[in-house]
């Protein structure tokens, strides 16, 4: 059995670098953990897993029995336990029995009012805090582990498509968008994938003027000559994926999509070429949009820039249209972030060009590598 990609000192550094964070700002002496992804990034259980309780000497995972054996394989350093009754009452005895006697930080973006209203019940006097996005913030900043592991989400993704594309355009023409987004999943998985990477939805696959639906499912609908054909798709990998959209045209691409292409392969190298730390979001949406502002199609924006990417496919931070928002957020080190402007039209077709960026100590570095000038594209 191959090595686990986090020890248990990564996921230890982890908790206490939260820790570190929230108490600074709310003085808690523990946390309880209970969206299913925040507890994969703290403990490295993968599933079954209730909540995390944890401080910076000790941490639990309460679960179920039929994943008790599981959870212990996967998170050597966290004590996994089955709750005798209530899950919050559970926990709060176990504070008590370690002698932690001060407050608790709680999920409440991922609580219902009945569970909260359980929470607070199960509590008692003990100090409560909703520590709000904390883990959010924390997860959005990728370790060097991390970072390789999408690294080589990305390779994969790429080299299971340019393998399609070296066999030019009878490998797609005559197919349909279902028979190419399962061949291609296949190829990611046979280069090492686990899986594609959409948890919702698979990859994309959309065909003529299919791919003027910024998010199509692949229907039975084959792809013909002289047509463009848009994959957005990703690799996963231990939990962690890519993300890609590039389109290819079938045969010489139609004026109106030569000319659309073009404006979004410089709004693409026009957002990239903004990404630094400290820079806010919106300043990056807006140095891309503008491209295509610019160009004509203002009417036609209709989604942000692009988003975080880890274990969840769309994550913190998002990069928005351009318009400064209430709350600003500025780029930091080590985030992966896509960028992905299009411009679709109706009945003709539409145009994305997706890369998977890391925020680097003085600018960036574009992961994805796969062709995006136009006369690369044209099978």
């Amino acid at each position: 059995m191959s090595p686990p990609l986090f020890s248990d000192i990564d996921y230890l550094r982890r908790r206490r670098r939260l820790l570190r964070s929230v108490t600074s700002r709310h003085q808690v002496e523990a946390l309880l953990i209970t969206n299913v992804m925040d507890i994969r990034y703290l403990s490295g259980c993968t599933e079954g897993a209730s909540a995390l309780l944890f401080t910076r000497d000790w941490a639990k995972l309460y679960t179920r029995k039929m994943f008790i054996e599981s959870i212990r394989a996967q998170s050597a350093g966290v004590d996994a336990t089955i709750p005798h009754g209530p899950l919050f009452e559970q926990a709060h005895r176990d504070m008590n029995r370690l002698k932690h006697r001060g407050a608790v930080g709680f999920q409440g973006l991922y609580m219902s009012w009945p569970q909260h209203t359980q929470f607070a019940a199960a509590m008692g006097r003990r100090r409560q805090v909703d520590i709000g996005d904390a883990v959010i913030d924390t997860r959005a900043i990728k370790d060097e582990q991390e970072i390789r592991i999408t690294r080589k989400c990305v390779r994969i993704a790429e080299k299971a498509l340019l393998s399609m594309v070296a066999e030019g355009s009878h490998a797609f023409v005559g197919h349909s968008e279902k028979r190419l987004a399962a061949e291609l999943e296949y190829r990611m998985r046979q280069l090492g994938a686990d899986r594609q990477g959409f948890p919702t939805g698979g990859i994309i696959v959309a065909g003529g003027a299919n791919s003027a639906s910024c998010h199509h499912f692949p229907t039975d609908r084959k792809v013909r000559r002289g047509e463009p054909l848009l994959f957005d798709w990703g690799a996963e990998l231990n939990g962690y994926r890519s993300d890609i959209t590039r389109v290819l045209f079938m045969g010489a691409p139609r004026p109106k999509l030569a000319e659309i292409y073009d404006l979004v392969y410089h709004a693409n190298r026009a957002g990239t070429a903004a990404i630094r730390p400290g820079i806010a979001t919106h300043t990056v949406a807006r140095q891309a949009w503008d491209v295509i502002r610019d160009g004509g199609y203002a009417d036609n924006i209709r989604h942000g820039l692009g988003h975080g990417i880890g274990l969840n496919i769309h994550e913190a931070p998002r990069m928005g249209t351009g318009t400064a928002p209430a709350t600003v957020t500025r780029l930091r080190r080590d985030m992966l972030i896509t960028v992905e402007p299009g411009i679709y039209l109706k009945g003709l077709g539409g145009i994305r060009i997706e890369d998977d960026v890391r925020v680097t100590a003085r600018g960036h570095d574009v992961l994805s590598r796969f062709p995006r000038q136009i006369e690369d594209v044209i099978l």
